[in-house]
């Protein structure tokens, strides 16, 4: 009898929702507890399945299925509302009782308190016209801490529909972007663990909110440095290692500087004949000649048109062989003509028809169902587009609110609704299951389901209500417009990060297309002033590549100084890191003078010009060359490994290049040139520099007068020089 009015009592309970208006809030009180504590984690009874029949919804993004889950589900056996303290949810969280997740509540604190209360006031849901909570603010917003110094309290203070502030600190959940700079305490407290700036991300009720925070010393090493502030770059970063105590490099030579922008906007190295040009140039404005040229070459078109087929699923897996040449050259041509990013993307996001005769249509082909159906997966869609052209990752969506950031499901199946209607059907060419084409055409009566209700999601644009949409128009036509416009807070801004991304090495957000609000920019400030500017100039990459280059940041040397050499976030000296796949045999080839032979492409072809992800080449492939089956700019390997270190030690490709009888090593040894000369001429086709005194001395004595003996000298020269650091990699 005692049983069944408990349940009564439960159930009576759930009826009449805020029947105590003293009871702790379900959503701004006890769902903070648990996620505070971890128990709705992704790890934990917030995983989809949930833990030991146990399941709340992530972080408590859905109070309504929580509140079934902690009061209804079998019979309310987890609360005991006539007596609280033996309710099982505190028994198993004080760990009275067996609990995997072990002790998460102590028995007398402040959250037992709240959890007991609330039990005891009968599991009240909130009541409907409760105030809500509009948004979070996170104080101090920014701050610095000077030694000796060691500590800064931070506090959330929520801010309700009625118009009421609270301060919520107990109830939040904190953490930082970087644990080697400092750890934050559950109760907000930040403690410094070495000098530098870190961000302070807090969590309360769904909502994020961020402070940055300087831990600084003075540093008897630091000395200011003053550099020429030649743009909007220069004010933005060196203000801030300023602020940092970060002494900046020098700025490079001559020999650095050609060598780096000449691989960053052409992906190829110079010539000896241009080192040589270009350090007896003494016009001062050479460096920013020498950008316009650049920017204004086929060879710029090439590169480029690499990064984007890249991202854009260049691949005959997806888009057969003849695809994927036609949309190469289609994606190539775009970047010769310098069209606007906006006008790309539209072109891109609304194309249709015939996969050959319209290229750019071989865009949909990556995001079919399974890869072989015959329409397109909106929920691949939503997540491919969102990161490639706004940078924003929102899979976590597709099956609960994202943890990391403000998208709710809502978001996601809006978003992937315009994407319902594209279908394919055979195109003209059908003349092989793996080279076929592809017609794209629109279904207008297409929908994808909200697995929520079983009903079609309504479009939605991020961020924005639903969208009255006529289905029988092309619902991309709205998205793209939208998505490309001047107004919209991520396309900008995604864009302008991925090109500093390409010529720093590293973007202002890291990873490049990971834009969030608990994923701060190292310089948010030039990040939304570069943005504009990309605005203001029509979407016109080049013009944004244009002030990157003519920075004096970009052409700092990648020496460090004693301030400087653990910094890898601010840009103080100029990254190193390793040739591209396709840079680096095209390196090899031309230090060489012996270009790579690949099958089936036209002589002359240069590995960046290969139009086909899945073109097989055992050197390409040992250097981390991308599939391209994946959107993410991770999807190309950039760190070192074994087989790379084997490629050029005693691989084919290395090795029958350096020995040709065409080559450059050959043609030097059997010529009339001085072993001083040789020296300096290798050295200008590898490291696109001349040799130092000690450098041309050792290799003077190696390679010796003319003679049988002096080519095996000249090639062993070379090959040395190709595995020489300074070779391998950008700097």
């Amino acid at each position: 009898m005692t049983l069944s009015l408990l349940a009564l009592t439960v159930y009576l309970a759930g009826e009449g929702h805020g029947s105590s208006i003293d009871a702790p809030s379900l959503r701004y009180e006890v769902l903070p507890i648990f996620t505070r504590l971890g128990c709705n984690a992704g790890t934990c009874h917030g995983t989809p399945t949930g833990k030991n029949g146990f399941r709340l919804s992530l972080r408590g993004f859905d109070p309504v299925s929580d509140w079934q889950s902690l009061v209804r589900e079998y019979g309310g056996r987890r609360v005991n509302l006539g007596e609280p303290s033996q309710s099982l949810l505190l028994r198993k969280a004080t760990a009275e009782l067996p609990h995997e997740g072990g002790r998460r509540l102590q028995r007398g604190s402040r959250e037992y308190h709240i959890l007991s209360s609330w039990i005891a006031a009968g599991c009240p849901d909130d009541h409907p016209q409760a105030p809500m909570l509009r948004g979070i603010v996170l104080t101090p917003e920014s701050a610095t801490i000077e030694a000796p110094a060691t500590a800064q309290q931070v506090r959330i203070t929520a801010e309700f529909s009625d118009g009421t502030r609270r301060d919520v600190t107990e109830f939040g959940r904190f953490s930082v972007t970087d644990e080697t700079l400092a750890r934050v305490s559950p109760n907000g407290r930040v403690e410094r663990e070495r000098p530098g700036e870190v961000t302070v991300v807090a969590e309360y009720a769904g909502r994020m909110a961020r402070s940055t925070l300087l831990f600084r010393e003075l540093r008897p090493d630091y000395r200011e440095t003053e550099l020429a502030e030649r743009n909007l770059v220069d004010r933005h970063v060196f203000a801030r290692l300023k602020r940092l105590q970060i002494e900046p490099s020098p700025v490079c030579g001559d020999a650095e500087f050609l060598r780096r922008v000449r691989l960053d906007v052409t992906g190829r190295l110079p010539t000896p004949d241009e080192v040589r040009g270009f350090l007896a140039d003494s016009d001062p404005a050479k460096r920013e000649r020498l950008i316009e040229t650049l920017l204004n070459s086929a060879e710029f078109a090439e590169w480029w048109a690499l990064k984007w087929t890249d991202r854009l699923g260049g691949n005959n897996r997806f888009t057969g062989k003849f695809g994927a040449y036609k949309y190469h050259a289609w994606i190539r041509a775009a970047m010769a003509e310098n069209w606007p990013e906006d006008r790309f993307v539209r072109e891109l996001l609304t194309a249709g028809g015939p996969s050959y005769e319209q290229p750019s249509a071989s865009f949909w082909r990556r995001l079919r169902v399974g890869g072989i159906g015959k329409e397109v997966d909106p929920l691949m869609a939503a997540e491919e587009i969102s990161q490639l052209f706004l940078g924003v990752r929102i899979q976590c969506a597709r099956c609960h609110n994202h943890p990391g950031e403000n998208w709710t499901q809502d978001d996601f199946y809006g978003l992937a609704a315009f994407f319902a209607q594209v279908r394919f059907k055979d195109g003209p060419y059908v003349n092989h299951v793996y080279d076929k084409e592809d017609t794209v055409f629109l279904q207008p009566d297409g929908v994808v389901r909200d697995p929520r209700t079983g009903q079609p999601a309504v479009p939605r644009l991020l961020g924005q209500p639903p969208l009255i949409a006529d289905r029988l128009r092309d619902l991309r036509v709205p998205l793209a417009e939208w998505l490309a416009s001047p107004d919209n807070p991520w396309f900008a801004r995604n864009s302008v990060n991925r090109l500093w991304y390409h010529v720093f090495g590293r973007g202002l957000i890291d990873p490049v297309d990971d834009l969030r609000q608990t994923n701060p920019a190292s310089h948010p400030e030039l990040l939304d002033e570069l943005a504009g500017e990309f605005v203001r100039s029509g979407f016109d990459r080049r013009a944004v590549l244009r002030l990157l280059l003519n920075s004096t940041t970009y052409q700092l040397s990648s020496a460090t100084t004693p301030t400087n050499a653990d910094d890898d976030r601010y840009f103080s000296h100029a990254r190193v890191r390793l040739l591209q796949a396709e840079q680096l045999l095209d390196a090899i080839s031309s230090a060489t003078e012996i270009g790579e032979s690949f099958p089936d492409m036209p002589p002359g072809t240069r590995a960046i010009q290969l139009p086909d992800g899945e073109y097989k080449h055992p050197f390409l492939e040992a250097f981390g060359r991308p599939a391209r089956a994946l959107a993410c700019e991770c999807e190309r390997e950039t760190s070192t490994n074994l087989s790379q270190a084997l490629q050029l030690v005693n691989g084919p490709v290395v090795a029958a290049k350096v020995r040709h009888e065409q080559g450059r090593a050959a043609r030097l040894a059997s010529s009339d040139l001085s072993p001083d000369d040789i020296v300096a001429e290798l050295f200008l086709a590898t490291l696109s520099r001349p040799p130092r005194s000690d450098e041309l001395a050792v290799l003077r004595r190696t390679i010796g007068p003319a003679g049988s003996e002096r080519r095996a000298a000249v090639e062993d020269a070379l090959w040395v020089l190709l595995n020489h650091r300074e070779f391998l990699f950008q700097h």
